[in-house]
């Protein structure tokens, strides 16, 4: 079951004894209404439009100016937003019934025109939307009148609803288009006020959001700070109120401080070690198992995390409630045996290689280091390479051109999008796994649409990557959110987002 930490206070006044011959109950204070809310970032977004940007730093801030037909909630279902309803038939056609009186932040009302101008511009391969491929199995989109759309797919495709519920689904106006990269039009709870690249972006209230009586703040600053030092030291003085991702080293010292409170809970998140299956070692399976007996996680936990970790099999969190098989006991802690593999392999003595590793993610440069250091112990000599994440992105994820890397990679709202990464003609399928069974069942997979009948192979698909030893599956690091005292109503999600709907200040 997903973990979903929701602090909403309830202060009570007054008492139950009797006063003057009654009993008075107690008084339960709600949200409070108005305000500020700075919430410290590690960098800059790579834009604000929302069919353009691909960084999960984006998506993290754009939840709260944009939104699609359909949403998630903090459970990962996939709820109404700018769709009231919908209904499906013969498993492939989707029509959308469109709220009324939803507006847009420049004061026009969504119309089904400004559906399909937005799925059609989602679809056009000029646009550059980061997840096109996902709307290739879109036949046509129909405006049938002012407040309805259909969408036929060209076969079913099970996904399809969480991929129109990720912030690069939202509906955007046609006549903003052209500027949506640093001036943001959407629907969200909060409209964009300004962007200064290196220092802020700054929101305030939507006061013709359509859902009543949100949000609560009036404004919202996400501002950027890359040290987490100083995100800290900033939250202990004042000048920010949230850190949605505080580092693991610092915990302790925030339960400590009776100003502030922490939130825990999984976040969803793969933490891995892949190996390149296209270069020698790798591209034996023994080697690659091996490797994996080598590794300790629970030690990498501890000693990267702070122990604040969900370790893994697989690349599937157990947030995935549902889609979750646990493989875990796959490659149980075992030098010798990894001693073993690579001498049968044909590397009695170990071998020498290389792991790169994305310098401004501290912890997985933590983590590197401590696998370099047990994989030592079975022979295998490991040289760091600690590169900048512009370096990283273009070697290692574009190109290729890596032995072995460390690097989290952020969860989906369904499984089918988390294990496509590992199809082998997909274009960010880095770790260069390629097997016909996989691609098989994943095709079968995608037009299933019995949940149960899915889930067995989503199951199976996971046994393939733990058996297969694509990677070293190590942990779903914990989410660690820290936040002054009188903060209320944060949220977790299953996926990369800050919702400040429903976040307020208590008095």
């Amino acid at each position: 079951m997903v973990l979903v930490v929701v602090l909403v206070s309830a202060l009570f006044a007054g008492c139950t004894g009797k006063q003057g011959g009654e009993v008075k109950p107690p008084v339960v204070e709600g949200p409070v209404y108005g305000g500020k809310l700075v919430v410290a970032i590690p960098t800059d977004p790579d834009g604000l439009d929302p069919h353009k940007a691909a960084s999960a730093a984006a998506e993290e801030i754009l939840f709260n100016v944009y939104e699609g037909l359909v949403t998630s909630d903090t459970e990962g279902n996939i709820v109404a937003a700018i769709a009231r309803e919908w209904t499906v038939e013969d498993d492939h056609i989707y029509t959308f019934k469109i709220r009324e009186g939803v507006k847009f932040h420049n004061g026009r009302t969504v119309t089904a025109d400004d559906v399909v101008f937005s799925l059609e511009r989602i679809m056009n391969p000029e646009t550059g939307h980061p997840r096109l491929s996902e709307y290739k199995v879109v036949e046509k989109v129909e405006k049938l009148d002012e407040f309805t759309v259909r969408i036929t797919l060209k076969e079913p495709n099970a996904p399809f609803l969480s991929n129109l519920a990720a912030v690069s689904g939202a509906i955007v106006p046609k006549e903003a288009a052209d500027t949506l990269k640093d001036r943001p039009v959407g629907t969200g709870p909060f409209k964009y006020v300004d962007w200064t690249t290196g220092q802020h972006i700054k929101l305030e209230k939507n006061p013709d959001y359509w859902k009543d009586n949100l949000p609560y703040l009036d404004e919202v600053e996400f501002r950027i700070m890359a040290d987490p030092a100083a995100q800290l030291m900033a939250l202990k003085t004042g000048d920010v109120d949230v850190v949605p991702r505080v580092a693991n080293e610092s915990a302790s010292e925030i339960e400590a401080d009776p100003s502030l409170k922490l939130l825990k809970a999984p976040q969803n998140l793969i933490q891995l070690m892949t190996m390149n299956l296209k270069r020698e070692p790798f591209n034996n399976l023994k080697v690659r198992q091996a490797i994996n007996h080598a590794v300790n996680k629970a030690e990498i936990i501890e000693g990267a995390m702070w122990g604040y970790g969900t370790e893994l099999g697989s690349n599937m969190s157990p947030v995935m409630a549902y889609w979750y098989k646990d493989l875990t006991g796959t490659y149980p802690y075992n030098p010798e045996k990894a001693k073993q593999l690579l001498a049968e392999a044909g590397y009695p003595n170990g071998f020498e290689t290389t792991l790169a590793l994305p310098a401004p993610y501290a912890p997985h440069v933590r983590t590197g280091e401590i696998i370099a250091d047990q994989l030592a112990k079975v022979g295998i000599k490991v040289k760091l390479q600690v590169i900048e994440w512009g370096v990283w992105l273009d070697d290692v994820y574009t190109k290729r051109n890596y032995d072995m890397t460390v690097i989290g990679l952020t969860g989906k709202l369904d499984p089918h999008i988390v294990l496509m990464r590992y199809e082998s003609t997909y274009s960010r399928n880095f770790f260069n796994y390629e097997n016909p069974e996989y691609d098989r069942l994943l095709r079968e997979a995608r037009v299933i649409t019995d949940p149960a009948k899915r889930q067995q192979v989503y199951y199976k698909l996971q046994e393939f990557l733990a058996n297969d030893a694509v990677a070293v599956y190590i942990q779903d690091p914990s989410l660690l959110i820290a936040m002054k005292k009188e903060v209320e109503g944060w949220q977790v999600y299953p996926v990369y987002v800050a919702d400040i709907s429903r976040v307020y200040k208590s008095k």
